[in-house]
């Protein structure tokens, strides 16, 4: 960089702490008077000032490492400890890198260079006696650049600390549940306080939750892990490129007992199979075909059914797999790939307690991903059984369904009208008021029935 050609006062106008931009502007006007020992002694001034900022804003976030260094800070400047000041002064680029990783290795040499230079200017001790340190116009202009460039201009972005804070979200009943809705907040609340490089580590942690099941705590939330990976590939493809290369070399070094999660990873992202070695491909590949020969069904293979190469033989699977591997499979990962079977086990219930079981277990599961069609296969399935119709239970589970689905998936007007004339042919009209009224939410009417009296409606 050229920095002769920068104007210093629109270099000014960059900073984004208003208090760091005064202090800065002193070392301004220390160079333009000609006072370069000045000048580069107050842009240290100016950079400490504003990693402390910084820190402030990083631990309102819950950035433990940057709440730690404020902890001593705060304390020593209350208790005037002079001496720890200091100390935390000299260390605080080392800090910012290591710990909180506000800063990367690269702007941390510049950094020191430009402290050692500064301590050079403020402390005479520091040179040989006869030999006054005296920088020049250019290094003191390179050094106030590079202050603004890789210091006072920047965001307060998160380093290690999203990991850990992502940690404790993900494992909340505040974390969202609903992929669109994931992935946007996964995309405010991290990836846009992060820096490049933080986002590729927080990649590959998520990754290795995948591939690895890493950490533990998190294994019961692997859709919302699967969300956020995909929010780094759509919300910063810059980063993908180099995170995806990393997540290849994961998979091609998996051990055998981990194939399982490397084919469920696959349903979700299709297009890390031609970047295999082959010797991975093939192992996976012999993995799902000789699935229905393992001891015990990992869910994690069935899952693999939404992956083109591994779907003939996994729906193969599914069509014969006992119905408490079915259970286990839906409870697992609700996949579309698995309600045709889910549907008929309900239909087909035998005894209304197990109806009943049989929607809570088999239906429920799926009630945010139904499509106006399949609500509609619920509503035959119902009246297609009498031990599904007649089961207590039914109606407050089908009106539960109905309201969690939204307007847009309702049945078509010929599936409601077809369950309603049914409920009056067996006079349960009464029972399923609830369902009947969530049918008619978006102006739908029932059809007249002849005959409809008091006691059809039960």
């Amino acid at each position: 960089m050229d920095t002769a050609f920068i104007d210093l006062d629109v270099l000014l106008t960059r900073i984004r702490n208003p208090r760091s931009r005064v202090y800065f502007l002193d070392a301004i006007k220390a160079y333009k008077a000609g006072a370069l020992r000045g000048a580069l002694t107050s842009a240290w001034v100016a950079i400490v000032y504003d990693l402390i900022a910084k820190y402030r804003a990083l631990s309102a976030l819950g950035d433990a490492a940057a709440t730690a260094f404020l902890l001593s800070w705060d304390n020593a400047t209350a208790g005037g400890d002079v001496s720890r000041l200091l100390s935390l002064e000299r260390t605080i680029i080392e800090d910012a890198t290591v710990n909180t990783q506000v800063l990367n290795r690269i702007a941390r040499t510049q950094l020191d260079r430009l402290r050692e230079d500064r301590h050079l200017c403020a402390h005479p001790a520091f040179s040989a006696e006869a030999d006054l340190f005296e920088p020049s116009a250019e290094l003191v202009r390179l050094h106030l650049v590079n202050a603004v460039d890789l210091v006072l201009s920047q965001e307060p972005l998160q380093g290690r600390a999203i990991s850990e804070l992502f940690d404790v979200d993900v494992q909340s009943l505040g974390f969202p549940t609903i992929h669109e809705r994931i992935v946007d907040y996964v995309e405010h609340r991290y990836l846009s306080r992060v820096r490049a490089q933080n986002v590729r580590n927080f990649g590959t942690v998520l990754a290795k939750s995948l591939l690895k099941g890493v950490p533990v705590t998190w294994e019961s939330h692997q859709q919302r892990i699967i969300s956020s990976l995909i929010a780094i590939r759509e919300r910063t493809p810059d980063a993908w490129p180099e995170l995806s290369g990393a997540i290849v070399m994961l998979i091609d070094n998996l051990s055998p007992a981990d194939r399982p999660r490397a084919i469920a990873f696959l349903a979700s992202f299709h297009d890390f199979w031609p970047r295999l070695q082959p010797p991975t491909q093939i192992a996976l590949q012999a993995t799902v075909d000789n699935a229905r020969n393992a001891p015990v069904l990992d869910q994690r293979v069935v899952a693999g059914v939404s992956f083109p190469r591994f779907s003939e033989p996994l729906r193969a699977l599914i069509e014969n797999m006992s119905r408490e591997q079915l259970l286990e499979s839906v409870a697992y990962l609700p996949r579309v790939q698995l309600w045709p079977r889910a549907l008929s086990e309900y239909r087909g219930s035998a005894g209304w307690r197990r109806s009943e079981l049989n929607f809570r277990e088999l239906i429920q599961p799926f009630a945010t991903n139904l499509s106006a069609q399949q609500i509609g296969q619920v509503l035959d399935a119902v009246i297609d059984n009498d031990q599904n119709w007649d089961a207590g239970d039914t109606s407050v589970l089908l009106a539960a369904l109905l309201r969690d689905i939204g307007v847009d998936n309702l049945p078509t007007v010929e599936a409601r009208d077809r369950f309603y004339r049914h409920l009056h042919g067996v006079r349960r009209i009464r029972i399923y008021d609830a369902a009947i009224n969530a049918l008619q939410s978006d102006g739908w009417r029932p059809p007249e029935v002849q005959g409809l009296d008091e006691d059809a409606l039960d």
